[in-house]
Order: structure tokens, then C-alpha cells, then sequence
């Protein structure tokens, strides 16, 4: 299957398109796995080529070289500029050609994207407010269950809202928090197995976003942020906490 839209997830994926073109395309990837996938692709591969230009650097001589040369022959230094930040890329290419392709999880890949759809919507979420006494009893007739929410009194999270959500025809809640200059979408999900325990989160280090999932209380909670782990697993531990039962 070839979606005629698969040519704009790079696009996409840098923030290239037309802010509503970008919109539009957020809400195609809730319905095309395949572009979804490929939105995946692209993310992993921009995180590789970050995490190998960290990495790696040229040599302090390649440096040197470069400055003895560039002022008395300009016309022939140039490449050797060019070379290093190319060599990098290449490098970051071969080594994420290099890595196993693994199938990501059908709930990952469906909160990741609906998070993605959040990030790019001018009405990130339908119920605006930062206290958990508004925006809890918002899902009540919503969704065939409930959950508890953390308070967030002395702590670095500030609640934005939340909204209903379907992942994998399954109905969830997500709710949109700010840490920092990142935001944070934590989807609860009443599980399947109704004798399911409490899972401490476990932490998806393959993909471009942190994304960490657990259990508790009977529910199945999912986490997904741009931001670090350590600062996504202390608002993930106050939500299992909550939800104890």
C-alpha cells in the first residue's frame, strides 16, 4: 500500500509544511499507519543523526589544517569544511542502518502519533484548565472508567487540560502537562485483563521520544514526552502512586 501523502512525512517531521497543511496532515497520521510509520522512521533518523553529531567531532588537526589553509587558498579549503559535518551525517546514517528493526507496540505507535497530532493542533486539548477538580470529573460520561490524578502542589508539573481520545479503537484520556519548556501526555486506558497488576513504568529508548508505560490500579497508563527520562519517570511514579489501589 502506497499513501499518496507518504511524500510529506519528512516535511512533516521538520515542520516544513504550511501550519495548516501541518494540522491536516497531524490528523492523517491518526488513520495511516503507514505514514505513521514513516513519521516514526523519520523521527529515529533525525535523533540518530543528533545523538552522532554529539558524539563525534573532527580532530583538533582537521581543524588546524583547515585554518593554516583557508586564508592563502580558500578555493581548495573548502572541502575539507564540508567533509567533517558529511562524515558525521554518514556515519549516523550507517549506524541506524546498522540497528535491528524492531515492530513497535500498536499502543505505542498510537500514543506517540496521537501526541505528535496534540503538539501540531491549535486546540491541543478540550478541556482547558490546571486543576485536576475540573479536568477529572471533565471525563465522567466520557469513558467507561475511572482514574486519579497526582497533586501537583510544590512539584515542577503545571496541568494544561485533557481530552478523549481512541487509540487502537480503544477510548482513553490524555492529559497535557508542562515540565519545563516540554510537554508531557500521560493516556490512561482501562486494560483488558482484568487481573492485571501494578507494573512499575518501563522506558522505550528506541524511539526519538521518551515513552514509558505501566500499570495500575487496573489501568494501563502510557507516557510520552520530548523531554528527559528522569523528568518524565517522577510525574510517571506521583500517577502510579495515584492509582493504586
Amino acid at each position: 500500500m502506497n499513501c499518496e501523502q507518504r511524500g510529506n512525512t519528512a516535511l512533516y517531521v521538520d515542520g516544513e509544511l504550511e501550519p495548516a497543511a501541518q494540522q491536516a496532515f497531524a490528523g492523517h497520521l491518526e488513520n495511516c499507519a503507514e505514514c505513521s510509520a514513516a513519521v516514526l522512521e523519520q523521527q529515529e533518523l533525525k535523533k540518530a543523526v543528533r545523538v552522532a553529531g554529539k558524539k563525534f567531532s573532527a580532530p583538533p588537526e582537521l581543524y588546524a589544517a583547515a585554518h593554516r589553509n583557508l586564508a592563502p587558498r580558500r578555493s581548495r579549503a573548502w572541502w575539507k569544511l564540508a567533509m567533517a559535518p558529511l562524515a558525521v551525517l554518514l556515519l549516523a546514517l550507517i549506524t541506524y542502518l546498522a540497528i535491528p528493526r524492531r515492530s513497535v507496540d500498536a499502543m505505542i505507535s498510537g500514543v506517540v502519533n496521537q501526541h505528535l497530532t496534540t503538539m501540531a493542533s491549535t486546540t491541543p486539548v478540550d478541556i482547558v484548565n490546571s486543576s485536576h477538580h475540573v479536568v477529572k470529573p471533565w471525563f465522567i460520561g466520557r469513558l467507561p472508567f475511572t482514574f486519579n490524578m497526582p497533586e501537583l502542589a510544590g512539584t515542577d508539573y503545571q496541568l494544561i487540560g485533557g481530552k478523549q481520545v481512541f487509540v487502537d479503537q480503544r477510548p482513553g484520556a490524555q492529559l497535557l502537562y508542562q515540565a519545563g519548556r516540554h510537554k508531557v501526555s500521560i493516556f490512561i486506558f482501562q486494560s483488558a485483563d482484568t487481573g492485571l497488576g501494578t507494573r512499575s513504568p518501563r522506558w522505550n529508548h528506541d524511539l526519538t521520544f521518551t515513552v514509558g508505560s505501566w500499570t495500575a490500579g487496573g489501568r494501563e497508563c502510557y507516557l510520552v514526552t520530548d523531554g528527559n527520562q528522569n523528568e518524565a519517570d517522577k510525574l510517571a511514579t506521583m500517577f502510579q502512586e495515584a492509582n493504586r489501589s
